[in-house]
């Protein structure tokens, strides 16, 4: 509850108070912030992942080679065949 706290007058320091210069090294420690919980979360959703059963790397392996499938059906080229005859 203390650092919550805390994040609301840093918060209300940076719109109210803050000069521009102060603000610009605010915003570059915000986005640090930012990407270090995306690693964090990257990297324990990866662990998860890791922990899944066998089963979903199948699917998501046949999910890829369906899809790859479909892009080369869909790029076939249609050729007449020799024995139709148009009228």
């Amino acid at each position: 509850m203390f650092y919550l706290l805390v994040l609301f007058g840093i918060v209300l320091y940076y719109f109210f108070m803050a000069p521009k210069s102060i603000r610009s090294t605010i915003n570059s420690i915000g986005i640090m912030v930012a990407i270090a919980i995306l690693l964090i979360l990257a990297g324990m959703s990866f662990m998860k992942l890791i922990q899944s059963p066998g089963e979903v790397y199948i699917i998501a392996i046949m999910l890829v080679l369906g899809f790859l499938a479909l892009r080369d059906i869909l790029k076939l080229s249609s050729k007449d065949l020799p024995f139709k005859k148009d009228k």
